[in-house]
Formats: structure tokens, sequence, C-alpha cells
């Protein structure tokens, strides 16, 4: 049967192939545009995006680039199959033997690029069940006519050696198969990904498939590995069929040809977000399409002008929907989400609204914005995460990568700052546009909270301080950077976020430079002219300067290919002449007089601008203000602004700049930018008048200022057993949390609650009512510090000043760190001194404190920390020495090591200690003592440097232990309190408590992880696990050994014997107060220390309960 058919069917055949031979082009060739349906339509004539019809300049190319993708997922595997049809053309003058393709999901498994690049920062990536297996993208072969090609594969970048070279201008049609594994269960970040809620699947069907790479002008073939962040493509067209289980509710780049049989009204109505308006958000789900593993369905997408696809899948999508302009906004929100995605499509409508019309045409017929913990764009597709209002910052940007990244088609894996710079300058835009300058925020349920929140402006969050942050320290980074060259960090470090902050603060800037009429224009023609094209930084310099007519390469070039910042000061505003009103004025103004005015300006940052600046006078009625513009070039923006004469230069050419004003009344103030827009390093001398503002500080975290010095001012009240009642106030003040730091606490004791009679060292005849009742009306500590960036980068000097609870210090430190903040090298010169007994008064420990003698010292030190694959560490070795002037003579090494460890479900922590001393005579606030902290460290903490806090008899050494402890020395804390009796070599009882030579190891071993993800946090009247909250426990077995030194200075050392100590210990941590959350974590710590191998004469049993109280941790 089958030889009689043979014939006839090959002449079947024969008659096919030549009807598709003669009768498809010319169905080709009549099809008009249409994006929208199949046939490919993209490289037609009247296609207006395509860049044959429209080149943004002479004698560019790009490759044109058509996908037929058959794919099938299995929900059950989490592997999708996959047959690729991908016809590639090549426009370029080079013909090519051989192309690339990314396999962008084999970045995520051991031995990858993106595995070394995070074990060499530290990290010990742990993989899911495929990852580990180096299963990521797999093809099984490429075929071109049925002949296979010779691949090879260099992790995400797949070589395929061509048969025969393909011919500039010809065309070359690739047959691939293959299989891309989802994988949830890994702990790297990935943007292609699954994971369930309540039962069900989700998947982001991203980066999914054999993908070719860019071959263009600049570099010829592209083919940088995947290291987590960015992507390029060439533009052209796509048709996909996607098959999936039946209950799964997909869409994705493109248009779905079949929506009314995946998507019929009936299904639709039972989608619609609307319909849970009011369900309470996380709530438990309804089944709309109950899940049958024997049914599929599949959806199918065509897509014109884009260079990706991209899709989301969930049976837990509801859809809303909205248009603009013939544009249809879908919103796919999970629906235990959906009453906080009620606005979610409006909100995209809104947002392409404005895009559209102050940047250029959205060419696509939807988006859509989906509930899919993410934060990514692809065409017409963006992934999101929250819910309103606080998804609509994340809105605006992933739907503004439509345009620079969507259409203007950068090579964002060589320069982001093209597309993630330029989106985060729209996000603003878009913000202020639709929002106002301030973000709308969910109203906190604390009218505290929200009386002293200052809510920073959209630009100022998104942009401005985040730049300014890094370049205030000269750590910003030149933008014309490889994407993956920033100092090799991991994600947004190593000064990799700039690519957003400071390219988004540039375009801001160049507005402020052009005049936002002329800026808007230029970004227009850009837009224009490089949309569905591939542009560099130096096209988009080009096309700037080419619209407006300007000289910019001083601009660019400032700001793209260096670090240099702007820093303008108002350095003297001096009135040189006053003219009086003439007797017979002629007009209104010359009754006024005319004061004249030399104002001169400085530019201490190397990078040159123009200036706006404004002049406020004193007026007998109102504050008069006057607008001023002085350009650094020829060109002079079209603002109603008085033009002054120009002022030319850079670095230490001109650097400073006079001129002179005429004006009817005195100047109150001279202010440079009052727009805000100038990105100036330091504002505190932009000004006549210091910026400072000044509040109450209410312990709440407030976003950084750039535009004022932030004061902050609260009472304070303390008590101490000497002083009694202490009233005072505390104040600090900052600019940008890193310059002109300072922090003072000013006390007066008027001898309320005084209890001088708990000290035993006072005796009845010192005490003279109204005159020494208490050693100090008045007490107070400050400090101070700012960096010294101009001298050494990344450095900063401290002051300090003490006087209270009777001890008056002083220090100077200097240190330096490294840009990670891993190693830093300090210096630090320190004198305290007690004046006389009566200060002892207040102390825990008054036996061990100098009096009447200059305790100074002279100290450096190394500190080093390091991440290692289970967990991190802190090296800090210190060399102290008494110094000038000194009553002492004394010389310390101290070297720690403080270690933390995840082993499984336990956390293991370390402190290794030891001291070397050498000298004459060390002071008993400063030696080394066995149980814990010396009294000088512990004077540091306020419960510790006075008596009141804590009962008198809980201090103090003895025949026994006690109960009071604050880590520190060999922090052997179950000798807390005890002389700790040691007979030494001729048999006689020394006591070791302290000394100046020891060592100890101390350990704590966490088990909370035993039966809680982290710790234990206290939330809404509950214990809660798994997030961290305002008061933590940790629970710990700990154990303590260690020995110390008995020799007199001078001695040959002797050693005590080894000690050891062993319990278990619970922590409770209060980290925030409410909404309270600027207050250092406060920790009371409860030991019991059940074993003790050496153990005081007058309490004999080694185990026994102890137990011991401390203010922090032990270390």
């Amino acid at each position: 049967m089958g030889n009689m058919n043979a014939k006839p069917a090959m002449k079947q055949i024969i008659t096919t192939l030549l009807v598709t031979l003669f009768c498809v082009p010319l169905v080709w060739a009549g099809a008009k545009f249409d994006p929208l349906q199949k046939p490919n339509t993209f490289k037609n004539k009247d296609n207006p995006y395509y860049w044959k019809n429209r080149a943004p300049r002479p004698g560019y190319w790009q490759q044109d680039i058509y996908y037929s993708i058959k794919a099938t997922l299995s929900d059950k595997t989490d592997i999708i199959s996959g047959e690729e049809k991908l016809t590639y053309w090549n426009n370029s003058p080079d013909d090519i033997d051989f192309v690339y393709f990314h396999l962008y999901q084999n970045a995520f498994q051991p031995g990858s690029y993106y595995d070394n690049l995070q074990r060499n920062n530290g990290k010990d990536p742990k993989y899911g069940k495929y990852e580990s297996q180096k299963l990521g993208t797999v093809v099984e072969y490429v075929k071109v006519d049925g002949e296979e090609l010779g691949m090879e594969l260099d992790n995400t970048i797949l070589r395929v050696q061509l048969n025969n070279p393909l011919m500039s201008g010809g065309s070359i049609t690739f047959d691939i198969k293959f299989k891309t594994y989802f994988d949830g269960t890994g702990e790297v970040r990935r943007r292609m990904k699954v994971y369930k809620t309540f039962g069900h699947k989700h998947y982001n069907g991203v980066h999914w498939y054999p993908r070719i790479s860019v071959y263009d002008a600049k570099f010829g073939w592209t083919t940088d590995q995947h290291l987590g962040r960015e992507f390029y493509g060439d533009f052209g067209a796509f048709d996909v069929e996607l098959t999936l289980p039946h209950h799964y509710i997909l869409d994705g780049t493109g248009f779905m040809t079949n929506r009314d049989e995946m998507l019929p009204e009936d299904l639709m109505a039972k989608l619609d977000i609307k319909n849970f308006k009011d369900k309470p958000l996380n709530s438990i789900p309804s089944v709309i399409i109950p899940e049958d593993s024997a049914k599929t369905k599949t959806w199918k997408f065509h897509a014109e002008n884009v260079h990706d696809f991209a899709w989301t899948a969930d049976p837990l999508y509801r859809i809303g929907q909205a248009e603009w302009n013939g544009i249809t906004c879908y919103s796919l929100a999970q629906e235990q989400h959906a009453s906080g995605w009620q606005n979610a499509a409006s909100y995209a409508a809104k947002i392409i609204k404005v895009f559209s019309q102050d940047f250029g045409w959205y060419a696509y017929h939807k988006m859509i914005v989906a509930d899919a913990r993410d934060g990514m764009e692809y065409p017409m597709l963006t992934l999101d995460n929250g819910t309103d209002p606080g998804y609509r910052g994340l809105l605006v940007h992933e739907i503004a990568h439509n345009w620079f990244y969507g259409m203007v088609g950068n090579n964002e894996t060589y320069r982001a700052s093209l597309d993630e710079g330029f989106t985060q300058f729209l996000t603003v835009w878009g913000l202020d546009n639709i929002d106002g300058p301030y973000a709308v925020t969910k109203r906190v349920k604390s009218n505290y909270y929200n009386k002293y929140y200052l809510q920073p402006s959209n630009r100022d969050n998104k942009l401005y301080n985040s730049y300014l942050k890094d370049a205030i320290k000269e750590n910003d980074p030149a933008l014309n950077t490889h994407s993956d060259a920033f100092n090799g960090a991991l994600q947004h470090g190593g000064g990799y976020r700039q690519v957003y902050s400071k390219t988004g603060t540039m375009l801001f800037n160049l507005e402020y430079v052009l005049g936002r009429g002329l800026f808007l224009e230029a970004m227009q023609y850009y837009f224009g002219q490089w949309k569905f094209c591939h542009p560099y930084f130096e096209d988009f310099r080009l096309s700037i300067t080419e619209y407006t007519k300007v000289d910019l390469n001083w601009f660019f070039d400032q700001w793209l290919e260096t670090n240099k910042n702007i820093d303008y000061a108002v350095t003297k505003v001096k009135s040189i002449g006053y003219e009086p009103a003439p007797e017979n004025p002629a007009t209104p103004e010359d009754t006024l007089g005319k004061h004249k005015y030399e104002i001169t300006f400085e530019r201490k940052g190397r990078m040159h601008m123009p200036l706006d600046f404004e002049i406020f006078t004193k007026d007998e009625y109102a504050c008069v203000r006057y607008m001023y513009h002085i350009p650094n070039t020829h060109f002079v923006k079209d603002d109603d602004v008085e033009v002054m004469p120009k002022w030319h230069g850079w670095d230490k050419l001109n650097p400073t700049y006079t001129t002179q004003v005429t004006l009817p009344a005195e100047i109150a103030d001279v202010v440079i930018d009052p727009s805000y827009r100038l990105a100036d390093i330091n504002m505190l001398n932009n000004s006549k008048k210091l910026p400072i503002f000044i509040t109450f500080d209410s312990r709440i975290t407030n976003p950084l200022d750039w535009t004022a010095y932030r004061m902050f001012i609260r009472p304070n009240l303390w008590y101490n057993v000497y002083d009694g009642v202490r009233f005072g106030a505390s104040f600090n003040g900052n600019y940008m949390k890193y310059k002109h730091l300072f922090n003072g606490k000013l006390w007066f004791s008027p001898g309320i609650v005084q209890d001088v009679w708990y000290n035993a060292k006072i005796d009845a005849d010192s005490i003279k009512i109204g005159e020494d009742n208490f050693n100090e009306f008045v007490s107070f500590q400050f400090g101070y510090q700012n960096s010294i960036d101009k001298i050494s980068k990344n450095s900063k000097i401290y002051f300090n000043i003490t006087s209270r609870e009777g001890l008056r210090t002083a220090s100077i430190k200097i240190d330096k760190r490294d840009r990670a903040n891993m190693n830093k090298i300090y210096f630090t010169v320190k004198s305290m001194i007690r004046p006389d007994s009566t200060s002892l008064n207040y102390l825990l420990y008054p036996d061990h404190w100098s009096v009447g003698q200059f305790n100074n010292i002279l100290s450096m030190g190394y500190q080093h920390k390091y991440d290692y694959s289970f967990g991190n560490a802190k090296i800090n070795i210190d060399l102290n020495s008494s110094t000038l002037f000194s009553d002492f003579d004394y010389h310390t090494l101290t070297m720690s090591h403080i270690s933390t460890s995840k082993l499984g479900k336990l956390d293991f922590r370390m402190r290794t200690f030891g001291q070397y001393f050498t000298g004459t005579n060390m002071p008993n606030e400063s030696a080394l003592y066995f149980a814990g902290a010396n009294p000088e460290t512990m004077f540091e903490n306020s419960f510790y440097s006075a008596a009141g806090i804590f009962p008198k008899n809980w201090g103090g050494f003895g025949a026994n232990t006690n109960v009071l402890h604050y880590g520190g020395g060999l922090n052997m804390r179950g000798y807390s309190g005890y002389l700790v009796a040691q007979e030494d070599a001729n048999g006689v009882v020394q006591r070791v408590y302290k000394g100046g030579t020891g060592a100890a190891i101390n350990v704590e071993l966490e088990f909370n992880r035993l039966f809680y993800n982290d710790e234990i946090h206290w939330e809404k009247g509950s214990w809660n696990k798994k997030k961290k909250k305002p008061i933590s426990i940790n629970t710990y077995l700990f154990g303590d050994v260690g020995l110390i030194n008995y020799n007199a200075p001078g001695e040959k050392l002797a050693f005590s014997d080894i000690r050891m100590d062993a319990g278990l210990g619970a922590a409770l941590t209060v980290n925030k107060l409410g909404v309270i959350e600027e207050i250092k974590p406060f920790t009371v710590r409860f030991d019991v220390p059940l074993l003790l191998t050496r153990t005081p004469a007058v309490d004999a049993d080694f185990v026994q309960f102890r137990w011991i109280l401390g203010i922090s941790r032990a270390f």
C-alpha cells in the first residue's frame, strides 16, 4: 500500500512547494505592515519603526531577527521544552563564519563565571536541584538545512560554527531544539523563576530560549558572559506558541492572537480584578479554573519591533484593564493581592500618557504590569511586586524601561547607564507628573511618626540622595564604565548603583544647563532618532549636541568620563556703596535708593557649570527676590533672568568670580540654584546664610537632606546616686550624615533624689548642703567628627571631650578605611583624669580608678573584616602606650578575633583574645580584667559609669562571685566580682582578677534556629519568628577559658592556672520602640554559669546555679 501511493504523494509535495515558492512572496509583497498578526511584516517598507526606513545616521546598520518558537511547559518537572526556528539577516558589511547565542540560565550553577564572581565576593551560593546539576538551558542541536552545526559552549555563551559563511546581505535559518529548567530552590537571585503561593505554582518565563548575540558596528559579536545584570538583543519579530496546563492564566510580549479562545468573555468576567476589591490581602484565593493534568492550552503570540519575548503565568492571576490612546494596559495580580492592585492598569495608562507626550510615543498596542515578585522589564511586560501606593515608583520605573531598553535598544550589558540611568530619571519625571513632587504613601498609624517624618521629594529620594551620598565622598564612578566592571561587586555594589542615580542626576543637570524647553526637545529628538536602533554613549552625546547646536562636550566629558564633582560657594557679599533716593523721584523704584554690592563666588569642586543664583532683599513690606544667571560658555539658556558676564574656567583656571549688582534694598541672602537641580556636594556654602534646619530629635529614621544642615534636640534625663536626677538636653547634627557630625549632652544636677549615703566612701564631714553635696552641678559630653577626604580618601577625624561622673576626658582620633569598609587603620590620642577623691563617690568600682593622675594614651590599631563561606569575622590588633605628660608607664599589644558561623541550624560565635603588657606602672582603670571589661571601658556605658541604675552591692570584688558583668577583657563571665585566688610558686595566694597579660577563648552556641527560621521577635502581643521586629531574644550555650598573669611589673612572667566556665544564657534586645528606630539596640543579658572549674573557697561546688546580669552581649 505504501509503494502504491509513493508517486502521488511525491507529486503532491512538489506541487505544494511550487505554490509556496510562488505565492508566499506575492502575499508578503502585498501584506501591509501589521505588528499584531502573521505574517512577519517587520522588514516592510511601510513599517515606520524599521531601521532601514529611518536610519539614525548615514551608513548605520543592524541585524534583523525573526523567531518562531513552539514550547511546552511541564509544571510537574518545571522544564520547558521547545523548538526554535530563527531567521537571521546579515545586514553588516562583513561575511560571518560563526554565530553566538546567549544561554542566560547557565549563569546560575556551580563553576559558572557568575559563581566565581560570587565566591570572590565572599559568598557561598547554594544551588537548587537543577542548578546543582548544571541544568540551565540545554541545546540539543542547532541545524541549518537539516545539517547539525558544531557547537562550543562557554558557560552562558554558545558558539556555533557555520558550515558555510553567511554573506553580507544574506540570511540564514537555524533550527534549534532546547530545554530550559526552572529552579525555585536555589539561593542565587535569578529573573527566570518559579515559586509557589497557596499551593499554586507561578512562572516568570524570561531569558528562557537560546537568544542570538548582537553583532554590531562597535564590537562585532557581543559575547559578554551573563553575571546577573543586563541584556542586549537585536530587533525583529516573534511568533511564539506556549503550551501549559489549562488552569494557568498567561500573558506576555506581543499580541495574543487567540485571546478569544484563551480568555473568553465568561472567563474574563470571573477573572475581573474588580471582583476582588474587598478581599483581604493575603487571604486564601479561590479556584476559578480547576486543575486537570490531562488538559492543556496553547497560548499564541505575534510581536514585531521587539528584541525579546517574555511571559508570566499563574493560576491565581486576576486581570484588570485600562486604556489610553488605543493602548490597552493590563494588570495581572495574584488574587490574594488583588485588592491592592485595583488601580494598577489605570496607573500604567497614566504612565504611558506622560512618557508618550513628553519624550516620544509608545509604539506598542499594550502594556502588562504583573504581580510577580520582581522588578524587571521586557517588551510590553513588566514584572513587579508590592501593592498600591508602594508599587507606584516600581511601575513607573519598569514601564519607563520600554522607552529606554524596549524601544531605544542600547547595549545595556556594556553601558547600563543608558537604560537604567535614563529610566531612573523618567521614574522621577513620571512620579512628579502623576502624583506631584512627593510620593503618595500609606499613612502610618502613628501621629508621632506622621508629625516628625520628613518626606523627601521624588527627585531627592530616587536620585540626588543616592548620587550625593557617594559624590560627597568622591566615591562616585565614571559612568562610561562597563556594566560588569564596577569593582567586581555584585548587584548594586561597587558603585554600580550610580548607573541609576548619577545618570539620572546628570540628566536633571543637563536640564539645568539647557533650560527645560530645549532639554525636552533634545530628549525627544534623541528618542526619535534612535528608537528601535542601538545607540551608545557617543550617539547620545552627538544627538543632543546635534539638536541643540550647543557645544556640550565639557558637560558630557565631566559627567561620563570622570568623578569630578560640583561645589560652588558664596564666599563674600560686600556693600560697595549706596545712592540715596533723589528728592524728586521719577518712578516708584527711585524712592528706594540704590544699594550696590560686590558678590564673590568660588568654584571649590573640579566640575564647572553655569550658575543660577537668587538674591533676597530686606524690604519694609516683603522679601523681594531677584534672579540671575552666570553662563560658563557662550551659550545662555532661555530663562527670564538677568544674565551676568561669562565665568570661564575649570580646576585652577579662574576659581573665583566676582560680579556687582545694584538693588533697591539691602541684601538679606544670596542663594545658588534655588531650583535644587545643580548637584552640589556641599550646600552649606551655597548661600550667604548657613542653611540650617533645627527640629525635635524624634529618633524617627529620616532620609538624607542634601539641601541643609540638620540639627536635632531632645530632652535628656538620667540618674546616679551622687548627683541625683540629672536634667538636660541631647543635641546632634550632621550634613548628609557624613560631614560635620556632632553630638552632645548637657546636664544640670540640682540634687533631687540624691542619695549620698548610698556610697560608703563619703564621710559625713565632707557633706556641705548646697555646696559639695554633689560633685558636679553641670556635666557634659561633646563629640565631633568630619571627613578629611581631601587629605586622604575614606578618612575621618574625631574629637571628644567629656566632663561627667567625676571624670575629665579629651581625645582625638583619625581613621582610614577602604572603600568596602572591610579594612581600617586608626590612631587615637586620649587624656583622662579624676581630679580628686570626691569623684570616686560616683563609682560602682571606686577602688579601681586613679585619682589626681593623668592617664594619657597613644593608640594605634588595625581592623579587618571578612566573610567566608558560612559566616563572617572581624580581627582587631591594637597597640596602646602611655604618652607625654602621663603619670603612668605602660604599653599593651592586644589582638582579638570574633567570628560568627552558621552550622546548619546553629550559630556558633567565637572570640579569641590575647594581650601582652610591658611597663612599670599601669593604672587600675586600664588594666586587663579576668572576668570582663576594665573601668575605662565600662565608663563608656551609662549604666556602668556611675552607681545608681544597679545596686551598689552588685559591683565590686570579693571572696565570692557577684552578679554584674560587662563584656570585655578576658570575658570569663562566671568569675564576675571574684578576686580570683591563685597560689604562686612560693605558696602565697595572689589575687589575679586583674593583670596586664592574658589570653582567653569565649564561645556561644545559639540554638534559636533549631526551632525558628530567625531570631524570636515580639510583634503585636505575640512572639513572631519570621522577621526582625522591635524586640528579639537570643538563647545560647556558652563557655569561656582563659588565664592571666599575676607577676609584678618587671618580674618574670607568671600565669594563673587555666580556668573555665560554662552555662547557658539569654539576651533580650530592644531594636526599636514602635516607630522610633534610631536607637542603639539595647540588650539585657542573663547568663547562668552553671560550671566553674576553679571555684571560690567560700563556694566550693563546681556545678551549681549562679547568675549574672549584663547590659549588651558578652562579645
